[in-house]
């Protein structure tokens, strides 16, 4: 089984959070039952800057979930990136869920 916060989980989450990637980036979208919410907090200084993008995505109904998906990203003064940072949590609801709604997503992803 997958674990929540590795590589290939990075890549199937990234691929399916393109869908709110554009130039101006959308607040909610869906996906397949599951309502997702991207939040962003940013702050620039002479000395350094960083942006903190939280999605969640919830699965609301039987065998319902909530998972917390962060990525920092940490800017010098000049704008040179310093370091990127990701993070995933299970806020509620059964992991063994999570894995399977994103797995299957995996899937139509390279069937598509």
């Amino acid at each position: 089984m997958r674990k929540i916060g590795d590589a290939s989980f990075f890549r199937i989450v990234d691929r399916l959070l393109v869908a709110g990637a554009t130039r101006a980036p959308a607040v909610r979208w869906s996906i397949d039952g599951v309502d997702w919410r991207r939040e962003r907090h940013s702050y620039a200084g002479a000395g350094h800057g960083f942006t903190v993008e939280v999605t969640t995505g919830t699965k609301a109904g039987s065998a319902a979930w909530t998972l917390v998906v962060v990525k920092e990203y940490w800017r010098s003064g000049t704008g040179e990136s310093i370091k990127a940072l990701q993070w995933a949590h299970i806020d509620s609801g059964n992991r063994a869920d999570v894995v399977d709604w994103l797995e299957r997503q995996e899937r139509k992803l390279e069937s598509a």
